[in-house]
């Protein structure tokens, strides 16, 4: 088992709420992600990159994501969010370092914590040791792909009593159960990149404005007015691409806004068809990058 030590620097705010609108704390009044949300989050990345390349399901144990430096508090649409770097532990098996890296590094642009397709949670991971050797060694051992994760930061965790304190009122308090619907099977193909230019000022009102656009499009498959497939449903085109009641987006929205101009937009889009994306630039989008599984995990 390798244990590699992460720090995880959010450009854009996070949150684990669990439906309170309050972000998770530890017991220092500070905020955390907690170990369920990464594990998942890591998990699932990894799960998605070793079955587009036809390897085993890696096995991940993250730890409890801490805030150790300042952290800011900001509030978006009633519900608090967090900005700071959050110090965290992954172990996996040796044989999955590889695939395990890989998901680190397609985590930055997909985001931790919740609401990641409204483009929180973007943030810049690091690896700053490890417990089988230097960063780099490792790295260039197992996946020379993930080379851009080395980092030079002092790794810093809270006492061993505000962990263990904490590890027991996870368990007791949180319905952590909940994160596991975050899980996406499918593998991996490629990830598109598109960007344009809006008057809309915020991600939440670009989604719907989107959703509007894809359904005058592909048509209504949903009954009355309702705009979102139920959760036993099966999703309709529009839902499978923009996500919803029991599925997660394929889109991802990073809206930046600019006083006295338009602001610019980037949908990241994971798996999309050909002609999804070509009803994406008819609204007036550019694509400007893909990524590969290539990208993320070294095939050799």
């Amino acid at each position: 088992m390798v244990t590699l030590y992460c720090i995880a620097e959010l450009k854009n705010p996070a949150h684990v709420g669990f439906g309170t609108g309050k972000q998770v704390k530890d017991i220092r009044g500070k905020p955390i992600l907690p170990s369920l949300t990464l594990t998942t989050q890591i998990a699932a990345a990894a799960l998605r990159l070793a079955k587009a390349l036809n390897r085993p399901n890696p096995t991940v144990k993250a730890s409890d994501g801490f805030v150790m430096d300042e952290s800011k508090f900001v509030r978006v649409r009633g519900q608090e969010f967090f900005i700071g770097k959050v110090y965290f532990t992954v172990q996996t098996e040796e044989e999955h370092l590889g695939i395990v890296l890989g998901a680190l590094k397609w985590l930055e642009n997909a985001g931790l914590g919740a609401n990641t397709s409204m483009g929180f949670g973007h943030c810049k991971i690091k690896m700053v040791k490890t417990s089988s050797g230097s960063p780099q060694q490792v790295i260039q051992k197992a996946n020379p792909k993930a080379v851009d994760l080395v980092g030079e930061e002092e790794f810093k965790q809270p006492p061993g009593v505000v962990r263990f304190a904490q590890n027991i009122l996870n368990k007791l308090k949180m319905n952590w159960q909940s994160w596991f619907k975050v899980l996406d099977p499918s593998p991996f193909r490629e990830r598109v990149i598109l960007t344009g230019k809006t008057e809309i000022k915020n991600s939440f009102a670009y989604r719907g404005w989107l959703r509007e656009q894809l359904i005058e499009r592909w048509g209504n498959e949903h009954k009355g007015m309702v705009t979102t497939c139920p959760p036993k449903a099966k999703p309709c085109r529009v839902c499978r691409l923009l996500g919803w009641m029991g599925g997660k987006s394929q889109v991802t929205v990073r809206l930046f806004s600019q006083k006295k101009k338009p602001a610019t937009v980037y949908l990241i889009v994971d798996n999309p068809g050909e002609e999804e994306l070509e009803v994406l630039k008819g609204l007036g989008l550019k694509e400007v990058k893909r990524e590969t599984v290539e990208e993320f995990v070294a095939t050799r």
